[in-house]
């Protein structure tokens, strides 16, 4: 068993700890042996990683951080407007809420989801939320964005479209008028 970092969290903003239940291990580095299967630790990380004692790097399996080139990928499939869209309206859904975690010592206001709010009575989830391990996917919540922000640019682009043909139709009667 050695340590290995978990991964973090997907946008480095700074140290958010000490976690409640997590002891520190400043002297510790990744590789050292230890222990205790499932033990985490510490170390400090910018981006909130800790250590976790484990037979290989948790990383590097299945349901590790998010890879994003294609050679890791199967099944892709681009998304076409009705996809979208759909995805749009799921976004459009979403219960952003206020809160603050109760392990957290320094009693950080956070802004987001509620993972309960993503799983229907028939244990569906949405595509942004992981109740088996009681989180929400990060990668496919900021997906949404993307779809959110694709669709939004779209509907503009449409509406300016609308907005200069009309401008020509009032111009021209404007001239009939004159």
């Amino acid at each position: 068993l050695h340590w290995y970092t978990t991964c973090g969290d997907p946008v480095c903003n700074g140290y958010g700890g000490p976690w409640r239940g997590v002891p520190m291990c400043p002297d510790i580095q990744e590789g050292d042996p230890c222990d205790s299967e499932g033990a985490t630790c510490d170390f400090g990380s910018d981006c909130n990683a800790l250590f976790i004692c484990a037979a290989e790097d948790p990383k590097q399996q299945e349901g590790g951080c998010p890879i994003s080139r294609r050679e890791y990928k199967r099944d892709i499939d681009y998304l076409g407007a009705e996809e979208a869209r759909d995805f749009y309206d799921d976004l459009m859904q979403l219960r952003l809420a206020t809160y603050r975690y109760r392990a957290r010592q320094d009693g950080k206001l956070q802004l987001g989801v509620i993972l309960e709010d993503g799983v229907a009575a028939d244990g569906q989830a949405e595509i942004w939320a992981d109740p088996a391990n009681d989180r929400v996917d990060l990668y496919n919540y900021s997906s949404l964005a993307i779809v959110g922000v694709q669709t939004q640019a779209a509907e503009l682009e449409q509406l300016r479209a609308e907005l200069a043909a009309l401008r020509k139709e009032v111009a021209g009667l404007k001239a009939r008028c004159e």
